[in-house]
C-alpha cells in the first residue's frame, strides 16, 4: 500500500468516526451537508478518480451547496482528485485557509498514564455527551440529535472526563476503528489550562485505545495550535500528511 493509499483510508477511518456523516457523492467527490461547525462533514472531499471536467464539477457543486444553504467548501489533500484541483481552484479565486496536521503514533509501548493528582474518568460516549456538553458549548436545540448519533454510532468508543467540585473542566473523546484508535474534542476548560488535564485526557483515551485493541492512534490538529502540538508530541505524534481548506472569499465562514 503506498502512502496516498494509506491516508486514504486514514481519512475513511477518520470521517467514519464522525458518526452519521451526510453526503451525496458525485464522480468520486464526497459533498457532506450535515450543518454545524465542523466543516469536514459539511464540505467537498474529492477523495476518489474524477471523469467529469472541473468547471461542470465545481458548477453542480457550487449548485448543491446553495440548495441546502450551505457555503461551498473545498478540503484538499495530498491525494485530491484530479491532482490539479488545488491549482484550478486557486487560480480561479477560491481562498485557502485552516492548515490542519493528520498525526499519527504507535501506541505500541505506551506507558501507563501518570495522573499526578489528575484523575480522569472513562465513560460511556452517550453519558460523556451529557457530562462534556457544558464545556463544549453545546446548545440545547442540539445536544437530543448528537445524542442520538452518538448512541447509534456502530463501533467501539469512549469519552474521558475530569472533574473539578463536580464539573467537567476537561474531556476528549477515542473511537476505534479496526487496529487504529482516532481522538476527538480534546479540551481543557480555560481557566485550567497550563495545568496538565490535557495530557491526562490524552493518556487515558490511549490506554482504553489499546486495552480495546488498537495499535495505532490518529488525530487532527490545526498546524497554528502550538500547546497542542506539543501535547501531542509528548505522546510521540508526528505528522502523516496535512489538508487545506478553499471557499470563496464572500462564503468563508
Amino acid at each position: 500500500m503506498n502512502d496516498h493509499q494509506e491516508a486514504r483510508r486514514l481519512e475513511e477511518r477518520a470521517l467514519n468516526a464522525s458518526g452519521a456523516f451526510q453526503s451525496i457523492i458525485y464522480d468520486g467527490w464526497l459533498l457532506g451537508y450535515r450543518p454545524g461547525p465542523t466543516k469536514r462533514l459539511r464540505c467537498v472531499n474529492p477523495f476518489y478518480p474524477s471523469t467529469v471536467p472541473i468547471p461542470e464539477k465545481i458548477a453542480y457543486s457550487a449548485a448543491f451547496y446553495a440548495s441546502v444553504g450551505l457555503p461551498a467548501v473545498f478540503r484538499l489533500l495530498p491525494f485530491s482528485e484530479p491532482p490539479e484541483l488545488d491549482g484550478w481552484l486557486e487560480d480561479h479565486g477560491w481562498v485557502r485557509f485552516e492548515r490542519t496536521l493528520v498525526a499519527q503514533a504507535s501506541l505500541e509501548g505506551l506507558p501507563a498514564p501518570a495522573l499526578a493528582g489528575n484523575a480522569v474518568a472513562i465513560v460511556d460516549a452517550v453519558e460523556w455527551i451529557g457530562l462534556s456538553a457544558e464545556l463544549l458549548d453545546v446548545g440545547q436545540e442540539a445536544l437530543p440529535r448528537l445524542l442520538e448519533r452518538t448512541a447509534t454510532y456502530p463501533l467501539p468508543q469512549a469519552g474521558a472526563v475530569i472533574r473539578r467540585d463536580g464539573e467537567v473542566v476537561a474531556c476528549g473523546l477515542v473511537k476505534v476503528e479496526g487496529d487504529h484508535a482516532g481522538l476527538f474534542v480534546i479540551n481543557t476548560a480555560q481557566a485550567w489550562r497550563g495545568r496538565g488535564l490535557g495530557r491526562a485526557i490524552v493518556a487515558a483515551l490511549l490506554a482504553e485505545a489499546r486495552q480495546r485493541g488498537a495499535a495505532k492512534a490518529y488525530l487532527q490538529v490545526t498546524a497554528d495550535n502550538a500547546p497542542a502540538l506539543a501535547l501531542y508530541a509528548h505522546f510521540g505524534f508526528t505528522t502523516a500528511y496535512e489538508y487545506w481548506y478553499r471557499t470563496r472569499a464572500a462564503e468563508r465562514k
